[in-house]
């Protein structure tokens, strides 16, 4: 273990490599953007065209108003219309795209969701903002691009971003270099701009589109925040993104997100898919301050010969982030960028997590060779000849996974069956009463599911033979564990290394439960490594409003697709080892039970 950290501290140090200073993008003159005709398109969208919910007669007054002034501004309009599932019901969606033709086949994508949200009204902030922001954009971009310029109103966003996911390949068949999201300015005088970068599913955002941001902010008199490393790292390992930029990025599309912050942070977050978020106290320089920046990206990305083509399949191998060599943008995890200043190639972050796992899967291999040939470590239990384990002791942990397999079938049937209304991808968005309301009805079949689960799990264990010592319930549960590691570690390496690591090493060091002292630091160490995952659980459920509902959440995410099969199997085995090693090494439930026979003596009296 140590000579795998030191090896991990040796390729972080040499591995680096560098970023050029975002000054060495062009630098333009301060834009004169119109903040306050972006209020008014605001208040139009607002005030005139609510209750924009996908599919409603509300989205499609909306959508006509969007086209009838895009062509008034002089662009082609085009409709990508598709059909989704929205509470239980199929509606048709409608993307809005405007097109200005450049002189060269590629083009720059800008966009803002006009749909709303089901508890909201007017949905000002949340965003009729942003589309304020791109029809005045559209008004200030009409001349002289070098590459075509496309600005979508999209819909659908607040339902898993269908829209954008739709529009993927509208977007790839125009070439687009590059795609900036526009998603959210508050009320008030914003201090700073933020950009999210995550994909959906997959990927981030490259950091040549995000220098290209923070640079024309720069050069705006705007500070522009984009994720730390840390951040990035979740990020990457949750992979579910909440704005348009995120199908996008998974699609092989350099995207990034961009909206003001505030100082009314729990204002805004008390307003937040509401009624109360209407027109009201918006400020022109916040506008002014997002549609300058943009402006400055766009018409960095578009000056610049650097930017790698659309149809380039090179991997990002360049160590610039200026505008005469910009890496090429990658699919997945093409690099991790550790500070400001440097990044890692996706190679060496790779090699990095091989490293890290290292160990732990030694230990896996040790564990099975000892199986295999029937060994038992002295430091776990006295010496001396034991029986040797049935291979059948193998399974035996793979059927901890029925009654969460049974309920999980269960769900996804209920759903499929639209007794449980569906949703396209994403469920009902936060402040929904649907994720508050649980129905009675599937409530009672998931529960009728698990203890029929439970029946099963009983009766298959009772005909698997028992492992005959700790050591051996040890050896077993940890190799199935470094099998788990393997599979998370091929779905995504940065989610393995924040939910199992921790997990995967303590479980190593537990000891046999054989006093009060020993049970209780088996306990903690199992808790140590559960901690990441419930730290992120309890975050994501406080951040949407969902408290202890967050589970149910989850539950409907697997049911409607967010996460794959195999990752939602790859989460149950990972739970019923978590509870194995629980059993095993806090409540000392893991050796076979005596066979019944004579009592000691018997055979001397006879």
């Amino acid at each position: 273990m140590l000579v795998a950290a030191l090896a991990i501290l040796l390729l972080v140090h040499f591995g680096q490599q560098s970023i050029l200073p975002s000054t060495d993008w062009p630098q333009f003159p301060k834009i004169l953007f119109d903040g306050r005709a972006a209020v008014e398109y605001t208040r139009v969208l607002a005030e005139n065209y609510p209750d924009r919910v996908t599919g409603s007669p509300g989205a499609q007054r909306a959508a006509d108003y969007l086209r009838s002034e895009f062509t008034r501004l002089g662009y082609h309009v085009t409709d990508d219309r598709f059909t989704m599932w929205l509470v239980g019901r199929q509606v048709e969606g409608d993307n809005v795209i405007a097109e200005l033709p450049g002189r060269e086949p590629e083009s720059v994508a800008i966009l803002a969701h006009y749909d709303g949200q089901t508890t909201s009204h007017q949905a000002a902030e949340d965003n009729a903002s942003g589309v304020g922001v791109l029809l005045e954009l559209a008004r200030e971009l009409r001349g002289g691009n070098r590459r075509g310029l496309l600005l979508v109103a999209t819909d659908a966003e607040e339902w898993g971003m269908i829209g954008a996911r739709h529009l993927a390949e509208y977007l790839k068949s125009h070439h687009t270099v590059a795609a900036i999201s526009i998603d959210y300015l508050n009320q008030g005088r914003a201090p700073a701009l933020g950009i999210d970068c995550m994909g959906q599913g997959g990927g981030y955002t490259p950091f040549w589109l995000r220098e290209a941001v923070i640079a024309a902010g720069r050069t705006q008199g705007v500070t522009v925040i984009g994720p730390t490393r840390s951040w990035e790292f979740i990020e990457r390992a949750v992979e579910v993104s909440a704005q348009d930029q995120g199908p996008l990025v998974r699609a092989g599309i350099p995207a990034v997100n961009i909206s003001t912050l505030t100082k009314e942070y729990a204002a805004s977050r008390a307003r937040y898919h509401t009624t109360e978020d209407v027109f009201q106290n918006f400020d022109p320089e916040s506008f002014r301050m997002l549609g300058a920046t943009v402006m400055g990206a766009v018409a960095t990305i578009d000056g610049s010969a650097g930017v790698p083509p659309a149809s380039s399949t090179q991997p990002e191998s360049a160590n610039e982030a200026g505008p005469q060599s910009v890496p090429v943008y990658a699919k997945g995890m093409d690099y991790w960028q550790i500070s400001s200043t440097a990044y890692l190639s996706g190679s060496i972050v790779r090699l990095i997590f091989i490293l890290g796992i290292l160990p732990v899967l030694l230990g896996g291999v040790f564990a099975g060779v000892n199986f295999a040939l029937g060994r038992v470590l002295p430091a776990h239990g006295p010496p001396g000849p034991r029986p040797r384990p049935s291979r059948w002791v193998l399974l035996r942990p793979l059927v901890y996974l029925i009654p969460g397999g049974i309920a999980l079938a269960a769900l996804c049937a209920l759903t499929a069956a639209n007794i449980l209304p569906r949703y396209e991808l994403y469920p009902a968005t936060p402040k929904d009463p649907f994720l508050y309301r649980l129905p009675l009805g599937v409530v009672a079949a998931l529960a009728i599911a698990l203890v029929a689960g439970y029946a099963i799990l009983r009766f298959v264990r009772a005909r698997i033979p028992r492992p005959p010592s700790f050591a051996t319930t040890k050896q077993v549960l940890y190799l199935w564990l470094c099998v788990v590691v393997v599979v998370a570690f091929a779905l995504n390496p940065f989610a393995m290394a924040l939910y199992l690591g921790l997990f995967a090493y303590g479980a190593r060091w537990l000891h046999p439960p054989r006093n009060p002292r020993s049970r209780i630091i088996n306990a903690v160490t199992l808790t140590l490594g559960a901690l990441p995952f419930l730290a992120l659980v309890y975050s994501f459920g406080k951040e949407i409003f969902l408290g202890g509902r967050i589970l149910w959440y989850m539950m409907l995410q697997t049911a409607y697709g967010v996460w794959s099969p195999w990752a939602a199997v790859t989460f149950l085995m990972a739970a019923a080892l978590w509870i194995q090693f629980l059993r095993a090494c806090v409540l000392g439930k893991f050796a076979a039970r005596p066979a019944p026979g004579p009592s000691p003596g018997t055979d001397a009296k006879r």
